[in-house]
């Protein structure tokens, strides 16, 4: 199959987007990582990890450069090769990608997303469909969604979700991640490594005391009479984990700096409560037990150092957090569905 089709993204708005077939990349993975200067554990059969790496040397050979920076998993699968390890038990499944701009610069990434697919392949389409477009009109500009084209498998084109968030990580709690964004380029490509770990221990959800059950493993404490709050999925403990394996607590661009750490928690109370649950949390999960020696002694020292961190903090309490929820609910984002058929 070769040349330009028409897929119906969404049926019900007879929505197309116009795609050159086979996918193609002119710049390969391989030689975008290399130009990067990423480490070769990095695994590029990832179809997502593969369009992350020539995203990333796409935005840096612009004219003029975009400066974004990888957060999520895909982030950990650049800077942890544990993360990239099929028998550690750590890796898992990517589905989107998540990036970090300056909201300066947002129109100017949003024609980078448009237009890069006609300088290095279709390999890199990005698109709005309608549902995005509203979506993004109604964000106030400080998050934004897109959609990707990921990978072909036979007669089925897998499409995936860009998450743009602008100048703060803004989920269950928020932090300004600016000067990130501008040293992403010469730190990997991604949030540092503190801001990684902060994104990946930020969650937080209410659910009925009578649901605990069915999440047993993420329990953090009972809320109220009638609930509980539950932490990060699997998924997530698995991407803590390769980071504290990976990467001590210090300072320097390999290790998860204990200064940002301490800036980020004692100026937000409610980060802070939620951070240190949720690392007691991965201290006594499943995923943790089951790794092998050593691995699993240097994960438990390095989350011993981290608590032992976040408890020696004494954030002030704000006004109007007693009895009540410390955290923003995450806002569900539909997307279109995963996979089109090319006719």
């Amino acid at each position: 199959m070769a040349g330009r089709v028409e897929l119906i993204i969404d049926p019900a708005r007879r929505e197309k987007l116009s795609l050159r077939l086979p996918l193609e990349s002119r710049v390969p993975p391989e030689e975008a990582r290399r130009s990067l200067g990423l480490p070769p554990t990095i695994d590029l059969s990832d179809p997502i990890v593969a369009k992350a790496v020539g995203l990333l040397d796409a935005a840096r050979r612009a004219d003029p450069p975009v400066r974004i920076a990888l957060f999520g998993g895909t982030a950990h699968r650049l800077r942890c090769p544990t993360s990239n390890d099929r028998a550690l038990g750590l890796r898992h499944e990517l589905h989107d990608l998540d990036i970090a701009v300056l909201s300066r610069e947002i129109r100017a990434v949003q024609q980078f997303l448009r237009s890069v697919a006609d300088r290095e392949g279709s390999a890199l389409t990005f698109f709005e469909t309608s549902g995005d477009r509203i979506y993004n009109s109604l964000s106030g500009g400080q998050r934004l969604r897109w959609h990707m084209v990921t990978s072909q498998e036979g007669t089925e084109i897998v499409l995936g979700t860009l998450d743009l968030v602008a100048d703060e990580f803004r989920f269950c709690h928020r932090f300004d991640v600016r000067a990130d964004v501008e040293a992403a380029a010469a730190s990997g490509g991604t949030l540092s490594l503190a801001r990684l770990l902060l994104a990946k221990s930020q969650f937080i959800r209410e659910v009925p005391r009578e649901d605990s059950a069915l999440v047993a493993d993420r329990m953090l404490e009972p809320f109220g009479k009638r609930s509980v709050v539950i932490g990060p999925e699997a998924k997530d403990v698995r991407d803590i984990l390769a980071l504290v394996i990976d990467h001590p607590v210090g300072e320097g661009t390999e290790a998860i700096s204990a200064e940002a750490l301490r800036a980020e928690l004692v100026a937000d109370w409610g980060l802070w409560k939620t951070v240190g649950l949720n690392l007691e949390m991965v201290a006594r999960s499943k995923v943790l037990a089951g790794l092998p020696d050593p691995v699993h002694g240097r994960a438990e020292e390095r989350l011993r150092a981290l608590r032992d961190l976040v408890a020696s903090l004494r954030p002030k309490r704000r006004f109007g957090l007693f009895g009540g929820a410390w955290w923003q609910e995450v806002d569900s984002t539909p997307s279109v569905d995963s996979t089109v058929g090319v006719s």
